[in-house]
C-alpha cells in the first residue's frame, strides 16, 4: 500500500513569507546541529548603502528586526563583501569592539560564536547569512563541511526571493513604461516617497507585530512609478468633503489601467500567491485611497485599506506638498479622518531622518 506525506520542501514554497520559510529550514538544520541557535539573513540596498536584518530566526533570544546600519561603517562586513570569503568568529566577546549597535546586541544575548556568509548575485552583493551559537568554538571545520549543504540551501532560497522582488519591479516598471501611463514625477520625488514610506514602517515596525521584511518590500515597491497619478491627486485628496462625479472618474480611470495591468502581469508571472505579489498589488491598488472612503479609484474605508497603502498615501501627499504646508496638512487630514495617525506621527516624529532624506534628494 502506497505511504502518503506532505511535501518535504516547505522552504522553497514561496506561498510562504520569508521569514517562516527561515525558519523551517532553521528546524531542519537544528535537527542536525541543535547548537545553531540562529539564523539570519541582512539584506543589503545599494542605493543607499543600508543593511538591514530582513529575515532572522532565533531559538532563545528575541530576533533583532527593524534594525538597520549603513555597510560603510562596518568595517569587518565590508571587508568581508570586497573579498568574498566567509568568517568565522570563535568567541564573539573577546574578539569583537562592542562598537556598533548590532555587536553590542549579539553579545547582549550572550552568542559567542558565528559564521558569516556573504552572499552576491552576480556581480552585486545581496547581504549577509548569519549563523550563531551560545557555544564557544562551535563553527569548526568538519561542523562546516556538515552545514554545507544546508547554507547553500538557505543562501537558494533567499536568492530565489529576492530574485523574484527584483524580477517583479522590473517587469512592472517595463509594462508600466510600455503602458504609456502618466509617471508619478521626478527620480527625486519617487525616491524621496519610497524612503519616508521606508521610514514610517520602520518606526511602526517598533510598535506593531510586523513581518521583519516588510520596510525593505515596502521601500522596493514604493519606488516604482506612481500608477496612474495626475498632478491634481494631492490637491483633491486634501479637499474637504468628497470628490464631485466628474473629479472621481478623472482620478479613476488611469489609476484602474495601472492596477489591472498590473494584476495581468502578476498573474502572468504565476504570482498570485506570492506574499511579496500580493503586498505589490494592495499598496498600488490602496495608495490613493483615504480611510474615509473619499479616495480613489475603489472609495475603500479604513479596515480595507492595507497598511502598505496607508504608508505610502502618507509619504506621497507629504512630499508632494511645499515644506511649510506638509506637516499642517498631514495632522488635519489624520484628524479628519482620511489618514493613518500612526503613520502620519511615525513620519512627523522622526524629525531629522526627515530632513536628511529630503536634504539628499532634492530636485533639480
Amino acid at each position: 500500500m502506497a505511504t502518503l506525506f506532505p511535501q518535504p520542501y516547505t522552504s522553497l514554497d514561496i506561498r510562504q513569507p520569508l521569514d517562516r520559510r527561515l525558519a523551517e529550514l532553521h528546524g531542519q538544520i537544528r535537527r542536525q546541529v541543535p547548537a545553531v541557535e540562529r539564523l539570519a539573513f541582512a539584506l543589503y540596498e545599494p542605493r543607499n548603502d543600508l543593511l538591514s536584518t530582513y529575515a532572522s530566526h532565533s531559538c532563545i533570544a528575541p530576533n533583532l528586526t527593524f534594525y538597520d546600519h549603513q555597510l560603510a561603517t562596518i568595517p569587518s562586513l565590508s571587508q568581508l563583501a570586497a573579498s568574498r570569503q566567509c568568517r568565522v568568529i570563535d568567541d564573539m566577546l573577546a574578539e569583537l569592539p562592542p562598537i556598533s549597535l548590532h555587536t553590542r546586541w549579539l553579545l547582549q544575548q550572550g552568542w559567542r560564536s558565528s559564521y558569516t556568509v556573504p552572499l552576491h548575485c552576480g556581480g552585486e552583493l545581496l547581504g549577509f547569512l548569519f549563523l550563531n551559537a551560545i557555544e564557544p568554538g562551535l563553527f569548526t571545520a568538519d561542523l562546516l563541511q556538515r552545514l554545507q549543504p544546508w547554507v547553500e540551501l538557505s543562501a537558494s532560497m533567499i536568492m530565489q526571493e529576492m530574485g523574484l522582488v527584483h524580477a517583479l519591479r522590473q517587469a512592472v516598471q517595463l509594462a508600466l513604461h510600455l503602458a504609456d501611463l502618466p509617471e508619478g514625477g521626478s527620480a527625486d520625488h519617487v525616491e524621496r516617497v519610497a524612503l519616508y514610506s521606508r521610514l514610517i514602517a520602520m518606526e511602526l515596525g517598533h510598535r506593531r507585530p510586523l513581518p521583519p521584511d516588510f520596510a525593505a518590500d515596502l521601500y522596493g515597491f514604493a519606488s516604482l512609478a506612481d500608477v496612474g497619478r495626475q498632478l491634481t491627486s494631492v490637491a483633491l485628496a486634501s479637499k474637504p468633503g468628497r470628490l464631485s462625479v466628474e473629479e472621481r472618474r478623472a482620478m479613476d480611470a488611469e489609476v484602474l489601467r495601472g492596477v489591472e495591468l498590473v494584476d495581468a502581469l502578476i498573474a502572468g508571472l504565476r504570482l498570485v500567491a506570492s506574499p511579496k505579489a500580493q503586498m505589490l498589488h494592495r499598496m498600488l491598488a490602496g495608495r490613493h485611497e483615504l480611510l474615509d472612503g473619499s479616495g480613489y479609484p475603489f472609495g475603500l474605508e479604513s479596515g480595507a485599506i492595507a497598511l502598505e497603502a496607508r504608508i505610502v498615501a502618507v509619504a506621497d501627499i507629504y512630499d508632494a506638498l511645499p515644506a511649510e504646508e506638509a506637516e499642517a496638512t498631514l495632522l488635519q487630514m489624520a484628524t479628519d479622518g482620511k489618514l493613518d495617525r500612526a503613520c502620519v506621527d511615525a513620519l512627523l516624529g522622526a524629525r531629522q531622518q526627515r530632513h536628511a532624506i529630503a536634504a539628499a534628494y532634492r530636485d533639480p
